[in-house]
Order: structure tokens, then C-alpha cells, then sequence
């Protein structure tokens, strides 16, 4: 949780979106709070494990850990990876250079099937 915070990311405008519904997504991934990953905090139900993986459900698993993932996490956050080594960063992947052109981040999660549940 709090895994991006404005000292890692400086600029949190994006008023690109103008959806206030993907500005709240946004929000939300960038803090690390959705519903699908905190509802059992809420409902007093198990702490939510991957399906594929399982490890506890995160959002940093969910857009750059999760294994079940690499094909779209290929297809649509490709920018979002690190120079050196290939690996992705939660804080470019919702970050401002990836959201920039064509907000990549939405059609990967449309694609997953998590969009709704978030």
C-alpha cells in the first residue's frame, strides 16, 4: 500500500483523462487502494490471493508482477519498462510518460478482465 508517493512521482497531474472515473482509478492505483484489492478490509472476508501465482493480491502484483500477465503487460505497457533491465516499474506504469499516449494502462486492464473490479 502507498507504493507510489510524490516523492517517487513529482508530477500527479493528468488532465489528459477527463473521465473523473479514471482520474479515481488513477488515484487509486497510484495509492495502492482498489476495491478488489482492499475489499477485505471492508467485509471482513480472507486477504485476496492471486489465482495463478498465489501470493496476496496487490495492485503492484497485478500491473507488474503477475506471470498470467506478461503477454498484455507486453502488448500494452511495453514504454513503461526500465532502461537496463527490462523490468517494469509501478511508477512508470502509472505514470505520466505512459498515460500520455493512448492511456495504455486502461486498455491492459480492460483486456484482463480487472477494469470492472477495480
Amino acid at each position: 500500500m502507498g507504493e507510489i508517493t510524490t516523492s517517487t512521482l513529482l508530477l500527479w497531474t493528468y488532465t489528459h483523462v477527463q473521465d473523473r472515473r479514471a482520474q479515481t482509478l488513477l488515484a487509486r492505483l497510484r495509492i495502492g487502494h482498489t476495491y478488489l484489492t482492499q475489499r477485505y478490509l471492508l467485509t471482513r472476508e480472507p486477504l485476496p490471493y492471486c489465482d495463478d501465482c498465489l501470493v496476496p493480491l496487490t495492485v503492484r502484483h497485478l500491473l507488474v508482477e503477475c506471470s498470467s500477465l506478461t503477454d498484455l503487460r507486453h502488448r500494452y505497457l511495453y514504454r513503461c519498462r526500465g532502461r537496463d533491465n527490462g523490468v517494469y516499474y509501478i511508477s512508470k506504469v502509472v505514470g505520466p510518460e505512459c498515460l500520455a499516449q493512448g492511456h495504455d494502462i486502461f486498455r491492459f486492464l480492460g483486456d484482463t478482465g480487472l477494469l470492472p473490479k477495480l
